[in-house]
């Protein structure tokens, strides 16, 4: 995750990273392990002031609870589907909810949003997704 970071100069700027304590309050409010590269960005920018976020949910503290919003939603949306196993990361306006898949899934990103059908797959991981986003950013 520094790695891509880094390749996209001022990505950082006026970001914020969190503690140990915080990380492990966000991964007890998802219930399950958070994967290693969305570790490394909560420690990088999880704390808010990542631009390229700007306007998302995303962020500690509001990130905490975010997953049952996400779960109120994907029942309308997808009622076959479950968000266990998975961690909510982002949440837009409280319509759409971006979250990476069990490990079964290989970790690959995925969206639900109000009034769609189904769940949407996006990235192969959530680096993959913040390259991604980064790019569409600084273009």
């Amino acid at each position: 995750m520094s790695d891509i970071l880094r390749a996209f100069p001022g990505s950082l700027d006026g970001a914020t990273g969190l503690t140990r304590e915080q990380i492990s309050l966000v991964e007890q409010d998802q219930g399950v392990p958070l994967p290693d590269d969305y570790r490394e960005f909560l420690e990088l920018a999880g704390g808010g002031g990542f631009h390229p976020l700007r306007g998302e949910t995303y962020a500690f503290p509001e990130l905490l609870g975010i997953k049952e919003y996400a779960r109120e939603i994907l029942e309308e949306a997808a009622p076959r589907e479950s968000l266990d196993g998975c961690v909510v990361f982002m949440g837009h306006q409280g319509y759409i909810y971006s979250f990476i898949g069990p490990a079964e899934k290989d970790g690959r990103t995925y969206e639900v949003a109000e009034g769609h059908d189904g769940v949407h797959e996006g990235a192969p991981s959530f680096a993959a997704f913040i390259r991604g986003t980064l790019w569409a950013s600084y273009r």
